[in-house]
């Protein structure tokens, strides 16, 4: 049996250092597609049109700015968990994510490092701006929170931390700290048939709607 993953690269570390499932195929799309919806749309259903053989696809992804609305895999099951987006699905056990998302910009190993991440940003708005430009940018961007919230997810290193911290200083802004996990990805990959996930047959389309209303 053939099973696919097709995910952000966000979460690419965490998702191979801790799933035990040597079956399971990765595909890994780019994070900044997250910036423009309509090509995230795009590249997911290409992953998806590509994948002729597989008996099942997992997606990585929440809804993601409706970038999934449409979305089908013609030839077999499609699997995705009942979330937003990313943030949803490493801080699924958190109860205060509402407030949460309203103080803090949110920095894991996968959003510090990746080519959208929030330090790589800050250096392609120093090179072409200036330091001194640069700052007051990327102060004005992040003027509406008020702390980086680091997550813990068990793949960080001091250098991780490290680099938040900087980042922060930078920003004018605190750090707070939590942990997250992708127990709920383990789970789905695992063949768990609650109201967590959507499962949906050969040649049915995504909709906003069953990502509001479990089945």
């Amino acid at each position: 049996m053939k099973k696919v993953m097709i995910g952000c690269s966000v979460l690419k570390k965490e998702i191979e250092a801790m799933f035990d499932c040597p079956d399971l195929e990765y595909r890994w799309l780019k994070e900044q597609l997250h910036n423009t919806p309509e090509l995230l749309h795009t590249e997911i259903q290409n992953a998806i049109d590509a994948e002729t053989d597989a008996d099942i696809i997992y997606l990585c992804y929440g809804l993601c700015g409706k970038a999934l609305v449409d979305i089908q895999a013609k030839s077999c099951p499609l699997v995705i968990p009942r979330v937003d987006d990313c943030i949803a699905m490493i801080l699924y056990d958190h109860t205060d994510l509402g407030a949460l998302r309203c103080s803090s910009y949110f920095v894991s190993q996968g959003w510090l490092w990746g080519e959208d991440g929030i330090g790589y940003e800050h250096d392609r708005i120093k090179e072409k701006y200036g330091e001194k430009r640069a700052l007051k940018i990327a102060r004005a961007m992040f003027k509406n929170y008020q702390y980086l919230l680091f997550i813990h997810t068990g793949v960080e290193t001091k250098e991780d931390k490290d680099k938040c911290d900087a980042m922060a200083e930078k920003l004018g802004l605190k750090v707070n700290e939590t942990t997250g996990n992708i127990r709920i990805l383990d789970e789905m990959v695992s063949g768990c048939k609650d109201e967590r996930f959507i499962r949906l047959a050969p040649g049915e389309a995504i909709t906003e709607e069953i990502f509001r209303h479990a089945d």
